[in-house]
């Protein structure tokens, strides 16, 4: 059974913390003084080693990108790029070349520079993208016995912003009133392990529903799939069961759902429902459910009552929506039966995710929104400015390898912080130290090897004690606090 753990209370003077679910308590030992060479060790065996200048190399010929020996080879075309905190917006190729000079005695005029945006530099830095996230460690299973039912729980989401409307031939936007031009990126990474399993840039109306068809091949047996509900229509669900794997999602609020009564199917009554669990103070029931018009589907129903003033919050939403549609603002009797529950849907067991579990598992998928805005506010992926196609998707690459480097560092500070200190990593905070600050020390650590990973990741760690931890909730364990007891117990 996967265990959430509700109830997370620390002592700052003894070397334990305690957590509490279920009825009972877990006790975890903090750090002494005594254990801090298995620390260090822990935290260099979960960083994967980066490319050295030869395979860089070596894959800026096989891609195309270097075909006779010149001035700017893979390494230095991957380094002025990647390991650069400014956003494309206020860097131009004249800053580059500068850049090229200053660091390695490179003299390379912006003209040669633009022509070498092209679609074999493009093609290298994908290459070196993909390379970098199969090079991922596979962590000890040791580290979450708790998660035995499944071999990875994944969560998917997408983040997409606005490109000069000169690219909407390739990245065509949402039309109309809306943006000419805009890039989709689909990020999807299991929370047992920190591993990424999928990371793509595509154009924005290549839609949610269209991309979860399009990479199930990525679905493995026992994986556990999180996602939202653009991504689960009936189609995918039913594809992720033929692959023998879990899914858990928000019931589709316009789907008819049914219950079997002797040989025939009932459509559910949501009315009487509401109606029984407020009559009784329900806060969850749940039921074997059947999806789909012609063919059904069967699946587990878990309904929550949700608090009156969310229920009021979500009616006059309602109301505003349905006049802004040029409506009368009336609601039907089953949608205001609807907005008293939260619905969701899955195909694990009672003994693999209890009912009282699932709503607090799908708000691990709210992780991946924090994950956005680092890329945006810290990382500066969307701001751009037009510039030729070539040089936009290699700008948009790079961050997205430099993003990778610094999540595999934070995912690792963030587990033996959690196990050690009973303490949780704010990611953004983090962030900002990483991808702004000491973005020059990462370049030590994985490209020009002048610094060990030992002593960086040593470093970084009592910073993060310190300077980068969440701050608490009152009485009340945060999102990222019930993710890392899901990987650390």
């Amino acid at each position: 059974m996967l265990e959430i753990f509700l109830t997370i209370r620390r002592s700052n003077r003894l070397n334990f913390f305690i957590i509490y679910s279920s009825y009972t308590y877990y006790i975890i030992r903090k750090i002494t003084s005594n254990n801090l060479v298995d620390l260090v060790d822990n935290l260099d065996v979960a960083i994967d080693p980066f490319f050295t200048e030869e395979e860089l190399n070596q894959l800026a010929i096989e891609s195309g990108f270097i075909r006779r020996e010149g001035k700017l080879n893979g390494s230095l075309f991957l380094d002025l790029l990647v390991f650069n905190s400014e956003n494309l917006k206020d860097q131009s190729l004249n800053d580059l070349s500068v850049i090229l000079k200053d660091r390695h005695e490179i003299d390379i005029t912006k003209q040669s520079l633009h022509e070498r945006f092209n679609e074999n530099a493009l093609l290298f830095l994908k290459d070196a993208l993909e390379q970098l996230i199969k090079k991922q460690l596979n962590i000890e299973r040791s580290l979450f016995e708790n998660c035995k039912e499944f071999n990875r729980i994944l969560i998917k989401d997408s983040t997409c912003f606005q490109i000069d409307k000169s690219l909407a031939e390739y990245y065509p936007g949402s039309g109309g009133s809306g943006s000419k031009a805009s890039v989709r990126i689909q990020f999807e990474y299991d929370i047992l392990s920190g591993d990424i399993n999928d990371l793509s840039l595509n154009a924005f109306n290549d839609q949610d529903a269209k991309d979860s068809v399009a990479t199930m091949e990525l679905t493995k047996q026992r994986d556990l799939i999180i996602r939202d509900l653009a991504y689960m229509s009936l189609e995918v669900l039913q594809l992720i069961v033929k692959n023998l794997a879990f899914f858990l999602c928000r019931a589709n609020p316009n789907a008819y759902i049914y219950e079997k009564e002797e040989d025939k199917y009932k459509k559910i009554d949501f009315i009487k429902i509401t109606a029984y669990m407020r009559k009784y103070n329900l806060s969850s029931i749940q039921r074997e459910v059947y999806l789909g018009c012609k063919e059904k589907f069967q699946v587990r129903l878990i309904i929550y009552l949700l608090p009156e003033e969310e229920v009021a919050k979500r009616l006059r939403n309602a109301v505003q929506n349905n006049k802004k549609k040029g409506g009368n603002g009336n609601l039907s009797k089953e949608y205001k039966a609807r907005a008293f529950l939260n619905l969701f849907i899955t195909n694990t067991s009672e003994e693999q995710i209890p009912m009282d579990h699932i709503w607090q598992l799908y708000r691990l998928r709210w992780q991946i929104e924090l994950i956005f805005k680092i890329w945006k506010s810290i990382s500066a992926i969307e701001k751009v400015k037009r510039v030729k196609k070539h040089r936009l998707e290699c700008y948009i690459i790079s961050k997205l390898i430099i993003i990778v480097l610094g999540w595999k560092v934070m995912w690792s500070i963030a587990k033996q912080l959690f196990i050690k200190e009973g303490k949780a990593l704010s990611f953004f905070k983090a962030s900002k130290t990483l991808l702004r600050t000491n973005i020059g020390k990462l370049r030590e650590v994985f490209l020009t090897r002048e610094l060990s990973v030992a002593h960086f990741m040593k470093k970084f760690y009592d910073l993060s004690k310190t300077n980068h931890l969440l701050e608490k909730r009152k009485d009340k364990p945060t999102s990222m606090e019930l993710l890392l007891s899901f990987i650390t117990i």
